[in-house]
This record gives C-alpha cells, structure tokens and sequence, in this order.
C-alpha cells in the first residue's frame, strides 16, 4: 500500500464529517482498489483529471506532496494545505514557505495528516486563517507577468543586441 492510499483509508477510518475526494491519477490499480472499497464516510475516486482546479475551488482542504505547481494552484485557490513529503532537495524549500506564511501544515506521517485536519475542523479560526494566508500569497497573474518581462527584455535586446563574439574579439585586439 503507498501512500495515497494509506493516506485516504486512514482519513476515512477516523470519520471525520468530511467528504473524501481522491485523485489517483494515471495509477489504474490504485483508482480500481480505492474504488472497490467501502468507504465509512462519503468517499469519490477518480483517476486523471484534467480540471484539478475544479475540484481545488470545491475542495476545503488540500492533502499533498509539496510540488511547487500544486502549491500555485492551491495558492490560486484559496485552498489551505497538509503536506505530507516532498522531493529531497528539490521540495524543501516549498515546505517553510507555506507553513511559516501560515498557508499549511507540514504533516509528514499519517498520524499526523489526521490530526491536521482534525487541528482545522475543531478550529476553525485557524483555518479560517489559513485560509486568507493563501490569498495573500497567491499570484493568479504570476504567468502572464513572467510573459510580460520576458517581452520587454526580448523588445530591449532588439532595441540594442548583445556584441557579437567577432566584435568582442575585435575590441579585445585593440
């Protein structure tokens, strides 16, 4: 059993008042085990998505590795996270920039994804919290300001192009 599924069978065995939404991906066997079982709370599984910001806006909490693309779209969202692993070295850095903004909870066991969301059921303060903490970090323009930048950098290399390695060359016999 990985860790998805180790993560939603004890999400569901602690019977929160929640609905569980699990995204399994392109993992078949997952979706198909997930699937057959019988879930003590309102449980949906499903394999690829192709609107993971649908279900974003629906969803109240967000349980995740902490991938940078996720962690935006979670931002945009306005969707409070549990992370629960990351990619050593690549990923460290994104786990103290959404607890120590206040946007999420690092949980990297099951025990502790548990009582995460039980911390935000029971206190709703600090969820609500969390919450404002993922609109203010969120950049909904980020790519559109990055296409922008690049334009004007691209408009002033026209404007005045970099020497050409035979003018650097020159310059340098002089």
């Amino acid at each position: 059993m990985g860790p998805l599924e180790e993560t939603a069978l004890a999400i569901a065995e602690a019977r929160l008042p929640i609905t569980l939404v699990v995204i399994a991906g392109r993992n078949q066997k997952l979706k198909a085990r997930l699937e057959a079982r019988t879930w003590p709370i309102p449980a949906f599984v499903y394999g690829f998505v192709r609107d993971m910001p649908t279900f974003m806006r629906a969803a109240d909490v967000l349980v995740t590795k902490a991938g940078p693309g996720t962690i935006s779209e979670a931002l945009n969202a306005s969707l409070p996270m549990i992370l629960y692993s990351r990619l050593p070295g690549q990923e460290d850095g994104n786990i103290p920039y959404v607890t120590e903004n206040g946007a999420g909870i690092w949980a990297p066991s099951v025990p502790k994804i548990v009582s995460a969301l039980r911390y935000w059921q029971t206190n709703r303060a600090a969820y609500a919290q969390a919450r404002q903490a993922c609109r203010e970090m969120a950049r909904p323009t980020a790519a559109r300001d990055i296409a922008r930048c690049l334009m004007e950098r691209l408009q002033t290399l026209q404007r005045h192009p970099p020497a050409t390695p035979a003018q650097i060359a020159s310059v340098e016999d002089q």
